[in-house]
């Protein structure tokens, strides 16, 4: 095996750019206009609303990924507001970009140890892995309101959060249900395969490669993009060099 010299090696010309801000930025808005865009068309009755079980998953995953690359590219004031938001509505109790970023890089100071941030994922096995996964966003805000100072900036965006998600409930009454349950569970999973199941191999802890099969990375590519592809299997070299672009992280590992 060639040794990794990544601690040594200048990889500042792989460095993701403005581009790639821009490009993610759009990717989490067309994400939410189509979510919120097909169920609106499902409440008026102009399509099935049972077809979010089908879009909702992919829908997810891709938000998931391009919010996640954008942490390590902008921070809280360098987003739109309605990245800054984050109006995924999950839940009534959220919290916005600028504490998920803060948690985010609390994980990569951290990683796997009991000072990250996400931690209480990884505790115990894998049902509780999924079950914390799934609760992460409730999790993730009473941590957060538990452990440190609530501004008025954090106040306002839990309340317009509160607002979006109980108008969401309130216009939609028991078809609720087909976009929740979806999203819900498309988050819990994605969470759980991009968290425990990349920081944990049986008792230990830390950062694995994954390897899938050509077919399993070939479907995996279609749905969810070549980034998010490249990010999940080398996760561990994301965790070496988190400002390197998805395409260059199988290099940074060599």
């Amino acid at each position: 095996m060639p040794e990794n010299n990544s601690a040594t090696r200048d990889y500042t010309a792989w460095f993701n750019g403005d581009h790639a801000a821009r490009r993610y930025t759009l990717i989490t808005l067309v994400c939410y206009a189509l979510l919120y865009g097909q169920f609106a068309l499902g409440l008026v009755g102009a399509m099935p609303l049972w077809t979010l079980c089908l879009t909702a998953p992919v829908l997810v995953v891709r938000w998931m990924f391009a919010q996640h690359e954008l942490f390590h590219l902008r921070t809280a004031r360098e987003v739109d507001p309605l990245t800054r938001l984050l109006p995924l509505m999950l839940t009534p109790l959220s919290l916005g970009y600028k504490e998920y970023l803060h948690i985010h890089y609390g994980h990569h100071r951290h990683m796997a140890t009991p000072a990250d941030p996400e931690y209480f994922q990884l505790r115990s096995g894998k049902i509780s892995g999924f079950l914390n996964a799934l609760t992460a966003p409730e999790q993730a805000y009473l941590r957060w309101v538990m452990r440190n100072p609530v501004d008025a900036e954090l106040i306002i965006g839990m309340l317009l959060r509160l607002a979006l998600f109980s108008g969401l409930v309130w216009i939609s009454g028991a078809n609720f249900w087909w976009y929740w349950l979806p999203v819900r569970l498309a988050y819990g999973l994605a969470y759980f395969s991009f968290f425990y199941c990349l920081h944990r191999r049986g008792a230990e802890y830390g950062v694995y490669p994954i390897k899938l099969a050509p077919w399993q990375q070939t479907l995996f590519g279609l749905l969810f993009g070549q980034d998010a592809l490249l990010g999940t299997c080398h996760h561990d070299a994301h965790h070496q060099q988190p400002r390197v672009s998805a395409d260059r992280l199988p290099e940074v590992a060599l």
